[in-house]
């Protein structure tokens, strides 16, 4: 007679102790191999009773204190997990997950079938609603408690409507990661218990951890085996807190140095960015037997799924407006260059340096990839593009599509549709999740069933199972059918780790670009004994974001506590704080008035100044009278202005200001979807010839001035940019005598952009650390070659040249010797690519 779950359990597991099982032979199910004890069985043998009372248990399990409990198979099976151990059954003496609670194995359930075959069958058992339900991405909203915050983090209540994905911001790091945990791993237990079981892909975008910098941060060491191990750190600690799949890393070709979004990817050189995302995205799919990355295991424990994004072209957009917003959802195509946007995704994220081989997921842009003919297909949003989605599948791309948040609400050319209208149009292009919300009944449902009309029941159906296919493959490749759980003791190996934390300061060290170094002030132990140095005090006006709002601040504009280890240092005097106080609370803010700066008298034995400061930051993002965070809402009044690069203020009106714009809305007042594939059509002009804008830190260039103004004649000044973006060095490179650049990401979820720490500066301009970063981006001379370049084509700038002779331009770095030369400028030193070389480019009519 075969025993039950639980009676096997019982009978055999727990008298055991749930410790140290181990079995010689078993009485295995027919169809397996005696030869190979974990060869699978035919497809035909399933469902497969469980193993019949008395057979010896091989493998043993522990409790974890997080509330679940592991059980670890031998001879390279796999490890599971289980709230419920009623969920465990024994076949052939191994554990395998009941994750539809059926009392058999199923084949979708056995760890012994490939990825694909246990996908093919748990969807071929879906009834199309139910695929339906998995065709979301965004239910259960984790959010970190922050002032203005507005999303409860604790609300599960959409898995009980059948929420099987969604993207957490609650963070994770050394002194969260067991709040994390809790909450996904209460996540995952209510997914058990759900029918079929199927588990919770938890998503996080892509902001730093472990002290590593984010990908633009990364970039400037050009080192294929760093962007390696960075993807498998990163990769680590976002699966020990439970994420399953980054969305990420944002590889787009920034070619247009204004577009608002450049500081979340990493260059605007196409080779490099195929080298960095076959590495990185590589690094993080594949689980490492060693900390080297060098032992490449495939899909396994450690493995995060890459959702490589924005596909394609979301670094040419006109205006360099973010493309959030309606404002910014034309990218542009002037220099004919649109197939050289494509070469990150299919030369790189397709040929992973993995044995993975190709991303597991890929995010559409929000942009219409625009031409007046329609020759990228119609002229709407990148996912709902059904001609630009093509190109990936006929390139044999068979990962999962997810599109950018929120494309069902808004228009990007399909401003006269209906939500349902736009699911539809996603679905019909094979985007496989919608990104952002969770509304199968008010509109996944209505759409599959005018599927079913259009399409008849059974090629309806076929659809959506595909799209189900391709979810769980990705769920099966990142462990969470087998083992969906996560402890604290694994995450606090990560999070302490001194092999990461090692890792992550030379990271930050080579990450460091060295611009000037007039007098070769920096050099090897150039700088010691402790000089006097001054730093000066910062004002930061406070902050709102989807996360919160961030009160105004001053603080030290480099980290005192660490300058102090190697400077005797000196600083301006803060009083009290003096400003009004955000709306709702009583404490006051402070304001730039509540800086009392040091006097040139005071300065006089002063060696060394270092002031470290943002590029200059575009007061408008391109359009003036928005109210919207990323952009204009209805009924503001707005005017499409330019993007300056430059602290002081600027006017468009040079001979290379684009005075018509290349794309606009029709003029008619019809969408461009109602347009189809027409041309000749005409438009609105969203030129800002002739507008003014300016850098809301203008005051960084008034304090190093005023800087240099006040110390001592053969007193050194040491300017730190904090970069994210390209900027203008004419107003501002004078004045320093040494200039060191690091690359702040895209902000996380504490609303802030990774830095480069101080104490790598300080290793390097102490002469500790020698500098090696080369520049992943030009540095335009004026604005009037900014406005000259087109959109979609990279390194076409006269870039600056200082007053030592050496031209800011693309893979420049200084070093202890000079300007540097090696294999790394060799590489990438060369005319930009144009073509894909590894797939043939398809797109479906």
């Amino acid at each position: 007679m075969n025993v039950s779950r639980r009676g096997f359990l019982a009978g055999s597991a727990l008298t055991a102790g749930l410790f140290g099982l181990a079995g010689c032979s078993s009485n295995g199910a027919a169809g397996t191999s005696t030869a190979d004890p974990l060869a699978a069985p035919a497809a035909d043998k399933y469902p497969i009773e469980p193993d019949k009372e008395g057979t010896e248990a091989k493998w043993s399990s522990e409790e974890i204190r997080d509330g679940w409990t592991r059980v670890t198979n031998p001879d390279g099976g796999a490890t599971i997990g289980v709230a419920d151990t009623a969920r465990i059954i024994q076949v052939d003496g191994y554990a395998f997950r009941d994750m539809d609670g059926d009392g058999k194995l199923s084949l979708f359930e056995d760890w012994r079938q490939s990825a694909d075959d246990r996908a093919t069958d748990l969807a071929s058992q879906l009834t199309g609603e139910e695929c339906i339900q998995l065709m979301w991405h965004g239910g259960v909203q984790g959010v970190a408690d922050k002032p203005g915050s507005k999303v409860d983090a604790n609300d599960t209540s959409l898995l009980d409507k059948g929420s099987c994905a969604g993207v957490s911001r609650l963070g994770g790091d050394g002194d969260s990661y067991a709040t994390v945990i809790k909450w996904i791993n209460d996540i995952q237990t209510k997914c058990e218990a759900r029918p079929h079981g199927i588990p919770y892909i938890c998503s996080v975008d892509p902001y730093a951890t472990l002290g590593i910098p984010s990908t633009v941060g990364l970039a400037p060491a050009m080192d294929k085996d760093l962007w390696r191990k960075a993807g498998m750190w990163i990769g680590r600690a976002w699966s020990s807190i439970g994420v399953r799949c980054e969305l990420g890393p944002q590889i787009d070709l920034y070619t247009d140095p204004t577009v608002a979004r450049l500081n979340g990817a990493e260059t605007e050189d196409p080779a490099l960015a195929r080298d960095f995302t076959r590495a990185f995205a590589g690094g993080m799919q594949s689980t490492w037997g060693d900390d080297e990355a060098t032992d490449d295991q495939g899909w396994g424990k450690d493995s995060v799924a890459t959702m490589l994004k924005h596909f394609v072209g979301a670094g040419a957009i006109e205006g360099g407006r973010n493309d959030h917003g309606d404002t910014g959802k034309f990218d542009v195509f002037p220099g004919d260059n649109y197939q050289a946007h494509l070469i990150p995704f299919l030369d790189g994220g397709m040929k992973l340096d993995s044995k993975t081989e190709q991303m597991a997921a890929v995010m559409p842009n929000y942009g219409i990839p625009f031409s007046e003919d329609a020759e990228y297909g119609e002229r709407v949003g990148g996912g709902l593009n059904k001609t630009q989605l093509s190109i990936l599948r006929n390139a044999g791309w068979d990962g999962m599509y997810t599109t950018d948040w929120g494309i069902i609400t808004s228009g990007r050319g399909t401003e006269n549709m209906t939500e349902q209208e736009r699911y539809r149009m996603m679905v019909d292009g094979s985007i496989d999740q919608y990104g952002g919300g969770f509304e199968p009944d008010e509109v996944g449902y209505p759409v599959y069933e005018d599927m079913k009309k259009d399409m008849g029941e059974d090629a309806a159906l076929e659809r959506v199972r595909e799209s189900a296919r391709r979810i769980f493959k990705l769920m099966v490749h990142t462990q969470l059918f087998d083992q969906p759980y996560s402890d604290r003791d694994t995450a606090k190996a990560i999070f302490t780790s001194d092999a990461a934390a090692k890792f992550a300061s030379d990271c930050n060290d080579k990450c460091v670009i060295m611009l000037k170094n007039a007098g070769n002030v920096i050099a090897k132990g150039g700088i010691s004994d402790k000089p006097k140095v001054y730093i000066p005090q910062v004002f930061t006006p406070s902050s709102s974001g989807f996360t919160g709002t961030t009160p105004a601040s001053i603080s030290s504009c480099f980290d005192e506590k660490v300058a102090g280890e190697y400077f005797d240092v000196v600083t301006d005097t803060v009083g009290a704080a003096s400003g009004e106080p955000l709306e709702g609370e009583t404490e006051a803010q402070f304001q730039e008035s509540d800086i009392t700066r040091l006097t040139a008298e005071e300065l006089t034995d002063v060696k060394y100044a270092i002031i470290k400061v943002k590029n200059p930051q575009d007061a408008y993002d391109g359009v003036e009278g928005a109210t919207g965070m990323f952009g204009a809402q209805a009924g503001d009044t707005i005017t499409y202005v330019p993007i300056s690069l430059q602290y002081r203020p600027y006017t468009a009106d040079g001979p290379n200001v684009r005075q018509v714009s290349l794309a606009g809305d029709p003029a008619d007042g019809k969408t461009w979807a109602e347009h189809g594939t027409e041309s000749g059509v005409a438009m609105e002009n969203r030129s800002y010839y002739g507008k003014s804008t300016h850098a809301s830190n203008e005051s960084d260039l008034d304090l190093v001035i005023d800087t240099k103004a006040k110390l001592p004649a053969d007193a050194k000044l040491i300017l730190i940019v904090d970069a994210d973006h390209p900027m203008i060095f004419s107003e501002i490179e004078p004045y320093a005598d040494v200039i060191l650049m690091g690359w702040a990401g895209d902000a996380g979820p504490s609303g802030s952009g990774f830095n480069i720490p101080a104490d790598s500066y300080a290793r390097i301009i102490t002469g500790e650390v020698e500098p090696s970063g080369l520049l992943q981006f030009q540095m335009p001379k004026d604005m009037d070659t900014v406005e000259a370049q087109l959109e979609d084509v990279p390194r076409d700038m006269d870039c600056y040249t200082d007053a030592e002779g050496n031209t800011y331009d693309f893979c420049f770095g200084l070093n202890w010797k000079g300007v540097i030369d090696d294999e790394r400028t060799k590489t990438y030193k060369v005319a930009p690519l144009t073509k894909v070389q590894n797939a043939e480019v398809k797109a479906d009519k």
